[in-house]
């Protein structure tokens, strides 16, 4: 909680910080004097608040500009002042790591729902029985205190409230949420819809529930995805000030990865694969512009947004710096709320972006060309670190005849449901693309031939257990599946052409069946 003497040490930090920089630039006795004084002031706040990083930081400030006195200032000398002025007001500006209540940033996937209805609108086992094929376990309470109570026992994906909305009827108070809620109803006017949100609801399905409407109401852009949070990578050669931003961005979700060397930011790139790098303009072995041009000659990390961290307040440097391609500045020190509103804004709207580049308009799947980028690099990193990777091609079994049978518009249907099934039944770090048509690939990295052909085995089980719904009838489908490891591989076009014979394989062994790689079949 931020306390009035907490407001004065920012306040007093901030000032030092515009003092601090005059003397930077010229020599002052009256400004030295009154950076002095700023510096006594702040040290008395930070001993009263306790702050002993902040004490710690401004202790060796003060002894720095008393160890170089009054004479010139070198480019190493301006460079130690800077960071270290950097480090004291940013660390008085911004909540200390363990302030306030953590939210985890790498938080395991939840597939328990809760819904509350009344026993008259129980669901059907039908659609329980389909939301497992999925992996989802819909739990259901009849009444608000039966599920406060299992609120407090466990924290589900989300909460679904069955309610009519008419107009003598009452919204449950459900209170505080770490999860989505949403309402579901037989009304779907605006009136409805504005009563709904007016008490918090964050997605409105219709009654009956549908599964497909369901599973879409749970992977709404809006609604905060704590299964695959924001990624950030922090590019700041003063560790101090680096942990600090990384702890603040922690608590609010975004995953981050911690780089002080600039020589090691491609790397990290490749490894973490960022949706924004928050980065320091000015470092010893090498400055942020020239970095950003580095960034920006490669290919696949042209369009990642980079935001500077930067004492710079000068328009034509921050002008300078945006014509290589950078998105934004934060000035230090900067505030917490602008920090995470900034840089949670930018990273949200380029995975968003980059979804719309990268995936199939159908099925929201990686694309064909985007699929086989990733799998370059994932077969290089399994080769480079010596572990297993397995390749999987799948194809929808006599998908000709849903399409004649059913019509376009249920094989369409098909396809959207086998994607969908197959991102909430895999980890989020298998990649999952459509190869073409009915075709569909999918990368196991760390997973051998025999675990995967069980995999898949399992899922084949599952989907053929879906019903599949369409004006002219319901019905299931099945799929065929080749699986193949990277052992004994020697590039990724030999590993999809194994994989592809395995399926041929699995087909012509009468299909709804799956079929891995041996060496006997080479």
């Amino acid at each position: 909680m931020t306390t009035p003497a907490s407001q004065t040490l920012a306040s007093v930090a901030r000032e030092m910080d515009h003092v601090g920089q005059q003397l930077l630039q010229r020599w002052d006795p009256e400004l030295q004097r009154r950076f002095m004084a700023l510096s006594q002031c702040l040290q008395g706040l930070a001993e009263q608040l306790a702050v002993e990083p902040v004490l710690r930081a401004n202790e060796e400030l003060t002894t720095l500009w008393r160890h170089i006195g009054k004479r010139r200032l070198g480019n190493a000398d301006n460079l130690a002042l800077r960071q270290q002025l950097a480090l004291v007001t940013q660390l008085a500006s911004l909540p200390l790591p363990g302030a306030g209540k953590p939210l985890a940033a790498n938080v395991t996937p939840s597939h328990r729902l809760f819904l509350l209805a009344p026993q008259a609108q129980a669901p059907a086992a039908a659609l329980l029985e389909q939301l497992a094929c999925f992996g989802y376990a819909l739990e259901v309470f009849h009444d608000e205190p039966a599920l406060q109570q299992a609120l407090q026992l466990h924290e589900p994906g989300a909460v679904i409230v069955y309610h009519s909305f008419e107009a003598d009827s009452m919204l449950p108070l459900i209170g505080p949420l770490n999860c989505p809620l949403l309402f579901a109803s037989p009304r779907r006017d605006f009136a409805a819809r504005l009563q709904a949100v007016n008490a918090g609801g964050q997605g409105f399905l219709g009654w009956p529930l549908a599964v497909r409407e369901l599973l879409d109401g749970l992977v709404q852009p809006m609604l905060p995805d704590r299964r695959n949070p924001l990624r950030v990578l922090l590019v700041e050669d003063m560790s101090s000030l680096a942990g600090l931003y990384a702890a603040v961005l922690n608590r609010h979700g975004i995953l981050t990865e911690e780089v002080t060397r600039p020589s090691q930011t491609l790397e990290a790139i490749e490894r973490f694969r960022p949706d924004l790098i928050l980065m320091d303009m000015y470092m010893p072995e090498c400055d942020g512009q020239v970095l950003a041009r580095i960034i920006r000659q490669q290919r696949l990390m042209d369009g990642i947004p980079i935001i500077f961290l930067t004492m710079e307040k000068r328009q034509h440097m921050q002008l300078d710096a945006l014509t290589l391609g950078v998105d934004g500045y934060l000035t230090k020190p900067v505030s917490s709320e602008e920090l995470v509103v900034t840089v949670s804004t930018r990273a949200s709207r380029y995975r968003q972006l980059r979804s719309y580049i990268s995936t199939d308009s159908l099925t929201g799947l990686l694309n064909h060309s985007h699929l086989f980028a990733r799998l370059e690099y994932e077969f290089a990193r399994a080769q480079r670190e010596r572990r297993p990777l397995s390749m999987v091609m799948l194809d929808l079994d006599h998908f000709k005849h849903v399409n004649d049978s059913y019509g376009h518009q249920a094989g369409d249907e098909v396809l959207v449901s086998l994607s969908r099934f197959l991102r909430e039944r895999l980890r989020r770090s298998d990649l999952i693309g459509r190869y073409g048509g009915e075709e569909f690939a999918i990368v196991l990295p760390g997973m051998g031939c025999e675990q995967a052909t069980q995999l898949l085995d399992d899922l084949r089980d599952a989907f053929a257990r879906l019903e599949q719904v369409s004006p002219r009838g319901r019905f299931r489908q099945t799929f065929s599946a080749g699986v193949c490891s990277s052992d004994g591989v020697w590039d990724v076009v030999a590993l999809v052409q194994r994989a592809d014979s395995m399926l041929y394989r699995a087909k012509a062994a009468g299909r709804n069946c799956v079929v891995r790689w041996t060496p006997e079949q080479e």
